[in-house]
């Protein structure tokens, strides 16, 4: 769609103004915020055509004009100044991503509680796994009929889990039983943790099966789900705070994200620097009344995931941009400082 230069002004104009206020822009507004160069009889021809383009809409015959969702991703792709972040804003973003950035999981959960703290969204950070190695099993006692087991894989990942035994764990059981997690497991991906492999260490337990079954069964279970897809939401609750958003649309969306693939769905498969999906460009129809700001993190330059915020089609989209750059930049380079030639 081509526009007119004096028709990117006056729709730039529009939409900052529509951003910032939430009501219907009039001609004579319009007029003043572009310096009155431009006559308000003018603007309102030059809305109506608009208008008929589908960029804008008129919601009652004597109110001014809104933009569409068509006007809005015009906006977003053409018109759009740039937010720089403040000093202050970068030095926040630094300090507390650092505070959890031993673990992945860690870092992208405290991304996703500090994003939606600054923008007032919902806040969503996805770590897709791919490549997986379980690096190092570590088994601690944890009382007379208790193992503490931690599971550390690549890259960045850690899980651990508290088993109960059916017997008293000693010493010699137990270091037996952390020897053949080591020998057996160490290096090997998730897939390769077959059936056969489990029924080989089962009977390899010899005289501490009663005791150690229960709790190598559970260390095969969190084996198992390494590779699942781990969603991070932040936030939730701010959706009943957006004027934008009926109590009941609020509602919608926040059990539409209670399906943790539906939220990582709408913020995966980015590519580019930065995603905006507007509206009707969301999968789910509770979201077509919401936008989406996505960005790829990576480790030594792959593509480990996503991170991206949530919230009506009226955002302040040129901050909010710079916001998830931002947080994609930083935590980029803290995987790179903790997780690169895992």
């Amino acid at each position: 769609m081509q526009l007119d230069d004096r028709k990117k002004r006056i729709l730039g104009a529009l939409v900052d103004c529509y951003i910032s206020t939430g009501e219907p822009v009039g001609s004579k507004l319009l007029a003043g915020a572009l310096g009155n160069r431009i006559s308000p009889a003018t603007i309102r021809n030059e809305m109506s055509e608009m208008a008929e383009m589908g960029l804008l809409n008129q919601p009652h015959t004597s109110a001014g004009r809104i933009p569409t969702q068509v006007g809005f991703r015009y906006y977003v792709d053409t018109l759009m100044g740039n937010y720089a972040l403040t000093e202050l804003e970068q030095s926040r973003i630094n300090v507390v991503l650092r505070l959890d950035a031993n673990t992945l999981d860690g870092a992208l959960l405290k991304a996703s509680e500090l994003l939606a703290a600054i923008t007032g969204c919902v806040a969503v950070s996805a770590a897709p796994r791919a490549n997986i190695r379980i690096r190092h099993v570590e088994v601690l006692a944890a009382g007379k009929h208790s193992v503490l087991v931690v599971l550390v894989a690549t890259p960045g990942v850690l899980r651990s889990r508290l088993c109960k035994a059916d017997d008293i764990i000693n010493d010699e059981m137990l270091t037996y039983f952390a020897n053949l997690l080591k020998e057996r497991l160490e290096g090997l991906s998730p897939e390769a943790v077959t059936p056969e492999l489990m029924e080989n260490m089962e009977r390899a337990l010899h005289q501490y099966t009663k005791a150690l079954l229960p709790v190598l069964e559970a260390v095969f279970d969190e084996i198992a789900v390494l590779n699942d897809e781990e969603v991070f939401l932040g936030g939730e609750t701010n959706l009943f705070c957006f004027p934008d958003f009926h109590n009941s649309t609020a509602l919608e969306i926040a059990h539409f994200l209670e399906e943790r693939e539906h939220a990582a769905k709408l913020v995966g498969e980015v590519h580019q620097p930065v995603k905006v999906r507007i509206g009707t460009e969301n999968e789910g129809e509770p979201m077509r009344s919401s936008s989406v700001i996505a960005a790829p993190y990576r480790i030594e330059g792959k593509t480990q995931g996503t991170v991206g915020i949530i919230g009506p089609i009226r955002m302040h989209y040129a901050k909010l941009v710079s916001h998830i750059e931002y947080f994609s930049t930083v935590l980029s380079k803290l995987f790179d400082e903790h997780f690169a030639d895992e």
